[in-house]
Protein backbone atom coordinates (compact mmCIF):
# COMPACT_ATOMS: atom_id res chain seq x y z
CA UNK A 1 0.00 0.00 0.00
CA UNK A 2 2.89 2.63 -0.07
CA UNK A 3 4.46 4.80 2.78
CA UNK A 4 1.19 6.76 5.05
CA UNK A 5 -1.16 5.44 2.68
CA UNK A 6 -4.85 4.94 4.06
CA UNK A 7 -8.06 4.71 3.46
CA UNK A 8 -10.40 8.10 4.57
CA UNK A 9 -12.92 6.98 7.37
CA UNK A 10 -14.70 9.70 8.07
CA UNK A 11 -17.27 9.85 4.86
CA UNK A 12 -20.76 8.54 7.06
CA UNK A 13 -19.76 10.74 9.30
CA UNK A 14 -19.53 13.81 7.13
CA UNK A 15 -23.36 12.68 5.73
CA UNK A 16 -24.57 13.93 9.43
CA UNK A 17 -22.57 17.09 9.37
CA UNK A 18 -24.02 18.62 6.27
CA UNK A 19 -25.64 22.07 7.93
CA UNK A 20 -21.82 22.21 9.34
CA UNK A 21 -20.14 22.76 5.75
CA UNK A 22 -23.13 25.04 4.49
CA UNK A 23 -25.54 22.73 2.78
CA UNK A 24 -28.51 23.10 3.84
CA UNK A 25 -28.35 26.83 4.86
CA UNK A 26 -26.66 28.52 2.21
CA UNK A 27 -26.80 32.06 1.51
CA UNK A 28 -27.52 32.91 -2.10
CA UNK A 29 -24.92 31.41 -4.95
CA UNK A 30 -22.34 30.70 -1.73
CA UNK A 31 -20.13 28.21 -2.20
CA UNK A 32 -20.17 24.73 -0.14
CA UNK A 33 -17.70 24.81 3.01
CA UNK A 34 -16.76 21.69 2.37
CA UNK A 35 -14.06 20.00 4.81
CA UNK A 36 -10.55 19.66 3.68
CA UNK A 37 -9.08 16.45 2.78
CA UNK A 38 -5.72 16.62 1.71
CA UNK A 39 -6.07 13.72 -0.21
CA UNK A 40 -8.75 15.25 -2.33
CA UNK A 41 -8.09 18.32 -3.09
CA UNK A 42 -11.08 20.83 -4.30
CA UNK A 43 -10.56 23.86 -6.99
CA UNK A 44 -14.23 25.38 -6.56
CA UNK A 45 -15.44 28.69 -8.70
CA UNK A 46 -18.40 30.20 -9.89
CA UNK A 47 -19.46 31.44 -13.33
CA UNK A 48 -22.35 33.87 -14.14
CA UNK A 49 -24.43 34.51 -17.26
CA UNK A 50 -26.45 37.51 -16.79
CA UNK A 51 -30.00 37.63 -17.49
CA UNK A 52 -32.32 40.86 -18.38
CA UNK A 53 -35.72 42.03 -16.94
CA UNK A 54 -37.55 44.98 -14.75
CA UNK A 55 -39.70 42.02 -12.82
CA UNK A 56 -38.67 38.65 -11.64
CA UNK A 57 -41.24 36.57 -13.81
CA UNK A 58 -39.02 38.70 -16.61
CA UNK A 59 -35.83 37.60 -15.19
CA UNK A 60 -37.15 33.88 -14.75
CA UNK A 61 -38.37 33.84 -18.52
CA UNK A 62 -34.96 34.68 -19.24
CA UNK A 63 -33.47 32.40 -17.64
CA UNK A 64 -35.20 29.73 -19.88
CA UNK A 65 -33.14 30.51 -23.11
CA UNK A 66 -30.00 31.84 -21.70
CA UNK A 67 -29.18 29.13 -19.02
CA UNK A 68 -27.06 25.65 -19.20
CA UNK A 69 -28.91 23.87 -21.63
CA UNK A 70 -32.04 25.28 -20.46
CA UNK A 71 -31.62 25.20 -16.62
CA UNK A 72 -31.15 27.66 -14.23
CA UNK A 73 -27.94 26.68 -13.10
CA UNK A 74 -24.98 23.68 -13.68
CA UNK A 75 -22.56 22.16 -11.84
CA UNK A 76 -19.62 20.71 -13.38
CA UNK A 77 -17.15 18.36 -11.54
CA UNK A 78 -14.06 16.47 -12.95
CA UNK A 79 -11.61 14.32 -11.14
CA UNK A 80 -8.26 13.74 -11.97
CA UNK A 81 -5.26 12.71 -9.96
CA UNK A 82 -1.59 13.09 -8.87
CA UNK A 83 1.01 10.10 -7.80
CA UNK A 84 3.92 8.72 -6.71
CA UNK A 85 5.52 5.24 -6.53
CA UNK A 86 8.37 2.82 -6.09
CA UNK A 87 9.32 -0.91 -6.56
CA UNK A 88 8.70 -2.91 -3.96
CA UNK A 89 9.43 -6.87 -3.83
CA UNK A 90 5.50 -6.73 -3.77
CA UNK A 91 5.27 -5.13 -6.51
CA UNK A 92 4.81 -1.31 -7.73
CA UNK A 93 3.08 0.90 -4.73
CA UNK A 94 1.81 4.34 -4.28
CA UNK A 95 3.56 6.24 -1.99
CA UNK A 96 1.48 9.56 -2.29
CA UNK A 97 -1.77 10.08 -4.06
CA UNK A 98 -4.24 12.63 -4.32
CA UNK A 99 -7.64 13.31 -6.61
CA UNK A 100 -8.03 16.37 -7.06
CA UNK A 101 -11.43 17.96 -7.95
CA UNK A 102 -12.66 20.56 -9.92
CA UNK A 103 -15.94 21.97 -9.18
CA UNK A 104 -17.23 24.95 -11.28
CA UNK A 105 -21.27 26.19 -10.88
CA UNK A 106 -22.65 28.41 -13.28
CA UNK A 107 -25.25 30.47 -12.01
CA UNK A 108 -27.85 33.26 -13.03
CA UNK A 109 -26.94 37.31 -12.54
CA UNK A 110 -30.11 39.49 -12.67
CA UNK A 111 -28.86 42.68 -14.07
CA UNK A 112 -32.15 43.99 -12.95
CA UNK A 113 -31.32 43.54 -9.59
CA UNK A 114 -30.67 46.64 -7.22
CA UNK A 115 -33.58 48.30 -9.52
CA UNK A 116 -35.87 46.11 -8.81
CA UNK A 117 -38.80 45.95 -6.26
CA UNK A 118 -38.16 44.86 -3.09
CA UNK A 119 -41.08 41.83 -3.15
CA UNK A 120 -39.30 40.93 -6.49
CA UNK A 121 -35.95 41.16 -4.92
CA UNK A 122 -37.53 38.90 -2.47
CA UNK A 123 -39.11 36.19 -4.43
CA UNK A 124 -35.50 36.33 -6.16
CA UNK A 125 -33.44 35.42 -3.11
CA UNK A 126 -35.72 33.02 -2.09
CA UNK A 127 -35.33 31.01 -5.53
CA UNK A 128 -31.55 31.50 -5.87
CA UNK A 129 -31.17 30.12 -2.52
CA UNK A 130 -33.18 26.77 -3.19
CA UNK A 131 -31.08 26.60 -6.39
CA UNK A 132 -27.60 27.26 -4.16
CA UNK A 133 -28.56 24.17 -2.13
CA UNK A 134 -29.17 22.40 -5.11
CA UNK A 135 -25.87 22.76 -6.84
CA UNK A 136 -23.50 22.65 -3.81
CA UNK A 137 -25.02 19.09 -3.35
CA UNK A 138 -23.98 18.66 -6.51
CA UNK A 139 -20.42 19.19 -5.68
CA UNK A 140 -20.78 17.29 -2.38
CA UNK A 141 -21.59 14.39 -4.35
CA UNK A 142 -19.11 14.70 -6.32
CA UNK A 143 -16.42 15.49 -3.11
CA UNK A 144 -17.84 11.86 -1.97
CA UNK A 145 -17.62 9.87 -4.67
CA UNK A 146 -13.94 11.35 -5.07
CA UNK A 147 -13.27 10.33 -1.89
CA UNK A 148 -14.75 6.54 -2.57
CA UNK A 149 -12.25 6.49 -5.64
CA UNK A 150 -9.31 7.06 -3.40
CA UNK A 151 -10.63 4.55 -1.04
CA UNK A 152 -10.82 1.65 -3.35
CA UNK A 153 -7.51 2.39 -5.35
CA UNK A 154 -5.77 2.62 -1.86
CA UNK A 155 -7.65 -0.70 -0.56
CA UNK A 156 -6.70 -2.44 -4.38
CA UNK A 157 -2.84 -2.27 -3.33
CA UNK A 158 0.43 -2.92 -5.36
CA UNK A 159 0.26 -3.74 -9.01
CA UNK A 160 2.59 -6.04 -10.81
CA UNK A 161 4.82 -3.24 -12.84
CA UNK A 162 4.85 0.62 -12.51
CA UNK A 163 3.08 1.12 -16.02
CA UNK A 164 0.27 -1.42 -14.61
CA UNK A 165 -0.55 0.28 -11.57
CA UNK A 166 -0.49 3.79 -13.77
CA UNK A 167 -2.60 2.51 -16.01
CA UNK A 168 -5.01 1.07 -13.34
CA UNK A 169 -5.27 4.72 -11.41
CA UNK A 170 -6.19 6.40 -14.61
CA UNK A 171 -8.47 4.16 -15.61
CA UNK A 172 -10.25 4.03 -11.98
CA UNK A 173 -10.56 8.04 -11.65
CA UNK A 174 -11.80 7.80 -15.15
CA UNK A 175 -14.68 5.19 -13.96
CA UNK A 176 -15.01 7.22 -11.07
CA UNK A 177 -15.73 10.37 -13.69
CA UNK A 178 -18.39 8.15 -15.82
CA UNK A 179 -19.99 6.62 -12.50
CA UNK A 180 -20.35 10.64 -11.20
CA UNK A 181 -22.25 11.95 -14.22
CA UNK A 182 -24.64 9.25 -13.78
CA UNK A 183 -25.10 9.91 -10.04
CA UNK A 184 -25.88 13.41 -10.75
CA UNK A 185 -28.54 13.35 -13.06
CA UNK A 186 -29.99 10.55 -10.48
CA UNK A 187 -29.97 13.29 -8.14
CA UNK A 188 -31.71 15.94 -10.88
CA UNK A 189 -34.61 13.36 -11.26
CA UNK A 190 -34.97 12.70 -7.59
CA UNK A 191 -35.20 16.30 -7.06
CA UNK A 192 -36.47 17.21 -10.42
CA UNK A 193 -33.60 19.52 -10.69
CA UNK A 194 -34.61 21.33 -7.63
CA UNK A 195 -38.37 21.76 -7.67
CA UNK A 196 -38.54 19.08 -5.27
CA UNK A 197 -35.14 19.79 -2.92
CA UNK A 198 -36.33 19.80 0.39
CA UNK A 199 -37.78 16.34 -0.21
CA UNK A 200 -34.61 14.83 -0.96
CA UNK A 201 -32.48 12.66 1.73
CA UNK A 202 -28.78 12.83 0.74
CA UNK A 203 -28.05 10.02 2.99
CA UNK A 204 -30.47 7.57 1.93
CA UNK A 205 -29.13 8.50 -1.82
CA UNK A 206 -25.60 8.43 -0.96
CA UNK A 207 -25.94 4.81 1.15
CA UNK A 208 -27.03 3.57 -2.25
CA UNK A 209 -23.87 4.43 -3.97
CA UNK A 210 -21.43 4.41 -1.47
Amino acid sequence: MGRGLARIRFVAGLLALLPAFGLSVAAAQELPELPQVDQVPVNMSVRYYDVDGRRVSDAVEAMRFAGPLGYEAETRTSGSYYMQYELTPRGCSLTLLEIPLEVEILYPNWTGYDRARRSDRERWDARMHVLTVHENVHALIAFLGMIETYNDVIQDGPQPDCEALQEHVRSMVDAANDRLRGWQRDYDRVTDHGIDQVDFDLQAFMAERL
